[in-house]
């Protein structure tokens, strides 16, 4: 049985599993310690809510350590901050020891974090899962991370770009679904959303909390124009999003809040048309997101904000835009897609980006490798 020490920035209880919780979940012959690391760049929070050590045992094989608070404000050099990762360091091999896992482990990085911490932690094998950019770390620190490991995971071609000189053993595999949970067959056996069952079609939706540096614009306008539309964002929108006191005052912008895992299915059989959102902060995103592959399996056509070039496994199946305009016009195109081939060649996407399928390829890298 493989011991796999995973330090993650993802919670394990989160209504939607990110990439860490999936690969951990998918892993046979493994006991998973699975570290959450939650980190904070403000002083007055890391003093006053710095929290205290949670474990639960959500499933046979998998112990999760919720970790207190650990302090980064920039660089990651004020004495404060080193003191506060030593902390953190000591409890995890403190968890570790208690567990009775010794050096023979593997460490599985899903955080440049992670780079500042594993001297300090006992194993005998470094992966680092590259999924998504992190732009709030110094670069040095990730390039550190990326030349310790044994090999290197990235999500898309351009974190393969990123990390690769500094690791040859690195390879692309990219984010997945739950195919079964949103393939239509199975929409068709639950009820509809039932803030969404209400709404004028067509319903244009989308998957996912909308953080503060997505850009809202194109939907703003794009419902503006046409007030016969419906623009649904299920999940939470930040509230100090510069754009929600807009989105209030746009009537057919639908905000129905955060939906549990069985009930996405049922959102996404009440839309018409899936739509993604663009980060303002982050250049050259090329990450597909893993509602992406949801919108697939349920065989939905797709509007991205992204260039044509980031999609050209996909360009057959979505409608890109990349400017306000664009996106207006990509909408008209995709409502009035006909015919079924299009849906159904989404699905056979997303059955090939299935979970299951990600991670047999990710056990056999590991095992060709001597990690598994």
């Amino acid at each position: 049985m493989r011991n796999i020490i995973c330090i993650a920035q993802s919670r394990w209880s989160s209504d939607t599993p990110e990439r860490p919780q999936q690969w951990m979940q998918g892993l046979t012959g493994a006991e998973i310690s699975y570290f959450e690391l939650t980190v904070t760049s403000k002083l007055s929070v890391y003093l006053t809510r710095r929290g205290v050590l949670e474990i639960t045992e959500p499933q046979q094989g998998v112990k999760v350590y919720r970790l207190p608070l650990l302090y980064f404000h920039r660089t990651g050099t004020t004495p404060l901050e080193k003191l506060s990762r030593k902390q953190i360091a000591k409890l995890i091999c403190q968890c570790l020891k208690n567990a009775h896992i010794r050096s023979s482990a593997l460490l599985w990085c899903a955080t440049p974090i992670a780079a500042e911490l594993i001297r300090e932690i006992p194993h005998d094998a470094v992966v680092y899962d590259c999924y998504r950019p992190w732009e709030r770390y110094p670069k040095q620190l990730e390039s550190e991370l990326a030349y310790d490991a044994d090999l290197v995971f990235a999500a898309s071609e351009n974190l393969m770009k990123h990390v690769s000189p500094c690791n040859p053993d690195t390879f692309l595999l990219p984010n997945g679904c739950n195919y079964s949970l949103f393939a239509p067959g199975r929409s068709t056996q639950i009820p509809l959303d039932p803030v969404l069952a209400q709404q004028a079609h067509p319903i244009f939706g989308y998957l996912g909390d909308v953080e503060h540096s997505m850009d809202l614009q194109p939907i703003i306008a794009a419902a503006k124009e046409h007030p016969d539309w419906t623009f649904a964002l299920i999940g939470r929108v930040k509230a100090r999003h510069p754009d929600a006191p807009a989105l209030k005052d746009t009537p057919n912008i639908v905000c129905t809040g955060r939906r549990k895992p069985h009930e996405v299915a049922g959102c996404l059989a009440a839309c018409d048309v899936c739509f993604d959102l663009r980060h303002n902060d982050i250049a050259d995103e090329d990450v597909i997101p893993e509602r992406i592959y949801g919108y697939f399996a349920a065989e939905k056509p797709v509007v991205c904000l992204y260039p044509r070039r980031y999609i050209p496994k996909y360009d057959d199946v979505i409608y890109s835009a990349t400017t306000t305009g664009d996106f207006e016009l990509a909408c008209r195109k995709a409502v009035n897609e006909s015919g079924r081939r299009r849906g159904q060649r989404r699905g056979e996407y997303a059955r090939r980006a299935d979970w299951s399928v990600r991670v047999e390829l990710l056990e056999h890298i590991l095992r060709e490798n001597g990690l598994m």
